[in-house]
């Protein structure tokens, strides 16, 4: 689950289980929310198709989540709603602490800025969830962090992945990372998804229209990171002054010139 397969494959997302047996020779994401499907999926996935990850949705916090020694050879990304209690994590951190394992919280909630950090710092890989609810502030000494950090800390995530992929001859969408570029990701039309729909998939490059319409997205210092991610912000002047110190920092780390 490197950066890079992320823009060499194209992958199916799935929901159902059934479905997996009908097709073959893909690579498929498999969205759940149940926990205790895990091995199951890994073996019906893995017996006609390839497994990228099982993405699962969880209400709960990471700590109350018991891991198993079994998970250790399958990929897996976590969207908990939280963190929890800092010291029911340590006994964990074993079997967490691997690289088929990543967590993705919700940049919505205050709390999970420090616990992004925490996790990272424990050298566990991690990643913020933005969106229009974003603490911009709090976002920014984030990027900083995961960026900068002189301590060694596991990978930030869409942070990292953007530093990797990024080259001053193209765009960069981190969207992929999230598994919401559509570009990469296909959302298998599966029997029930009435009450967790799939994203509908992008007609061409969506992100075009805000260059044909001249909005002021296209004008952003960041547009070549951000793409009108936040467009439905009404005033956009912290979105605007994150990304534009997130590309110029990219730049400064990438491709600064040696000195003495």
């Amino acid at each position: 689950m490197n950066n890079e397969q992320y823009i060499m494959e194209h992958i199916l997302i799935m929901r159902d289980i059934e479905e997996v047996m009908e097709v073959e020779g893909k690579t498929i994401v498999f969205e759940t929310n149940r926990i205790d499907n895990i091995e199951n999926i890994r073996d019906t996935v893995s017996e006609n198709n390839r497994l990228f990850c099982v993405k699962l949705r969880l209400n709960q916090e990471i700590t109350s989540i018991v891991f198993k020694e079994e998970w250790q050879n399958i990929p897996l990304v976590f969207y908990p709603t939280g963190l929890g209690n800092v010291r029911d994590l340590i006994g964990a951190l074993p079997l967490i602490r691997k690289p088929n394992i990543k967590f993705f919280l919700d940049g919505g909630k205050e709390q999970n800025y420090e616990a992004v950090q925490i996790l990272s710092s424990l050298g566990v890989h991690s990643g913020i969830l933005i969106n229009e609810n974003a603490d911009w502030e709090k976002l920014t000494d984030l990027m900083y962090y995961a960026l900068c950090g002189k301590v060694p800390h596991a990978p930030i995530e869409p942070f990292q992945y953007l530093y990797d992929i990024y080259n001053r001859n193209t765009i960069a969408d981190y969207d992929a990372v999230f598994f919401n570029d559509t570009d990469v990701f296909e959302c298998f039309t599966t029997k029930d998804t009435k009450n967790h729909p799939l994203p509908p998939p992008k007609e061409g490059n969506a992100w075009q229209e805000f260059c044909y319409e001249a909005s002021p997205c296209a004008a952003c210092e960041g547009w070549r990171i951000c793409l009108g991610k936040y467009a439905a912000l009404e005033d956009k002047t912290e979105c605007r002054n994150f990304t534009g110190k997130w590309l110029n920092l990219i730049e400064n780390i990438k491709f600064k010139e040696p000195t003495g």
